[in-house]
């Protein structure tokens, strides 16, 4: 049975692009028609293939990570997780974990954590149910890339104020900054650069990460030539 009855009626293709924040229309997919797609649709590889699309509106706008932002996420993931398995606190996904917010919208942040005591059911993460989840996340990461637009993240950070979100982090890896937004409200956001410390507080008491190793480089210096150091060999 499908999630939502979405039927919101646009007049016209701008109507669509101020809805969804006025994405690179490449973005935004023509099937079904904007207005009515239901989170099934969002994970039906017959209409969005293997891209990683929203829905916003009842519009499937796709999300778009490059390698370096998804490499940001990824860090932060593996950090994450790891302080969630030390405590047992909760479940961490990534990219391709949907969230339904409302009756048309459902969102898919980078990085998500979800604490057991949020949940009714556990099992509702611990064995395979709806490819989405009918609760919000209480902690929300999003890596903020070239064709996200300002109102698009505007747009974002209102809908996890409604859903209520206890903490939404902004990452930008261009300008190396965390922006933290309590309850995913403005009001209350702070700028977090490389000479500070990033909490998982309130909903994550004791973690904590140097917004600098965030973004640290790890890769080896490269050799002469411009060529990266020999792969060991095996065995």
């Amino acid at each position: 049975m499908s999630a939502v009855a979405a039927g919101t009626r646009y007049r016209s293709f701008a109507d669509i692009l101020a809805r969804v924040g006025h994405v690179p229309p490449e973005r935004i997919l023509p099937h079904p028609e904007p207005g009515t797609a239901t989170p099934e649709d969002a994970f039906d590889p017959k209409i969005v293939g293997d891209r990683g699309v929203e829905v916003v509106g009842g519009v499937l706008v796709e999300k778009t990570l490059g390698v370096y932002d998804e490499y940001i996420a990824s860090r932060l993931l593996g950090l994450l997780l790891t302080f969630m398995h030390e405590h047992n606190l909760g479940a961490v996904t990534g990219s391709q974990g949907g969230y339904w917010f409302a009756s048309d919208t459902m969102r898919m942040p980078d990085v998500s954590v979800v604490l057991w005591e949020s949940l009714d059911d556990p099992n509702d993460i611990e064995e395979r149910g709806e490819a989405f989840l009918r609760t919000a996340p209480d902690l929300v990461v999003e890596v903020l890339s070239p064709s996200n637009t300002a109102r698009e993240m505007e747009i974002k950070l209102g809908d996890y104020a409604k859903a209520g979100v206890q903490l939404v982090w902004y990452v930008d890896p261009d300008r190396k900054e965390v922006v933290v937004y309590p309850k995913a409200r403005t009001r209350a956001r702070v700028t977090l650069t490389v000479g500070d410390t990033l909490t998982g507080d309130p909903v994550l008491p004791g973690f904590t990460l140097s917004v600098a190793k965030l973004f640290e480089k790890r890769a080896p210096a490269a050799r002469k030539g411009g060529k990266s150091p020999k792969k060991p060999k095996k065995g």
